[in-house]
């Protein structure tokens, strides 16, 4: 009855007024939550496709990781206590630098750090030598066939009043897996 009374172009301004407030309603509470929804589904979709993507590389990394673990855990891998680890280290050491010609003027242990699985032995080591001397230890040490050391730090200085002599002081360390 009411729109009987209006005329037709009142009925086609109130028809598109009712159209355009419909429209509305069934966006803003229906098309943009459904929207929203896809679209945060989406980007978790993509996160977790992202996720199995490094799982699934470090899987297929796990068997190198762990032939090279099974390699080396045998140098780091010690039964023997700590005082017999550092006396075994400090010997090695001590061979070494006799068979490069490097004379060692003090070596000491510094001490333990503990991590989660493994511990690191740091060893304090001051020398002389000349620089092809210090070139073949530093290259032995890092190159050891029967344990794992790593030189942390190393300073060269010349040694005052000989020339071709510097005087070297080293932070060696050895890993030992428990």
């Amino acid at each position: 009855m009411f729109i009987k009374n209006m005329s037709k172009r009142e009925r086609y301004i109130a028809l598109a007024a009712v159209s355009f407030v419909g429209l509305a309603i069934l966006y803003s509470f229906i098309l943009d939550p459904i929207a929203h929804e896809w679209q945060s589904l989406n980007s978790e979709m993509e996160s977790k496709a992202a996720g199995l993507k490094t799982d699934f590389a470090m899987l297929a990394a796990r068997k190198s990781l762990e032939t090279n673990y099974s390699k080396f855990a045998k140098y780091a891998r010690s039964d023997k206590s700590e005082e017999e680890a550092v006396a075994e280290v400090l010997s090695y050491l001590e061979n070494l630098s006799r068979s490069d010609s490097c004379a060692i003027a003090n070596i000491k242990p510094i001490g333990t750090k503990d991590f989660v699985t493994y511990k690191e032995l740091l060893i304090d080591l001051s020398s002389e030598g000349t620089v092809s001397q210090f070139t073949k230890f530093l290259y032995d040490i890092e190159n050891t066939k029967n344990m794992i050391l790593k030189v942390r730090q190393f300073v060269l200085t010349s040694k005052a009043g000989q020339e071709g002599v510097l005087k070297g002081t080293f932070l060696i360390s050895k890993i030992i897996i428990e």
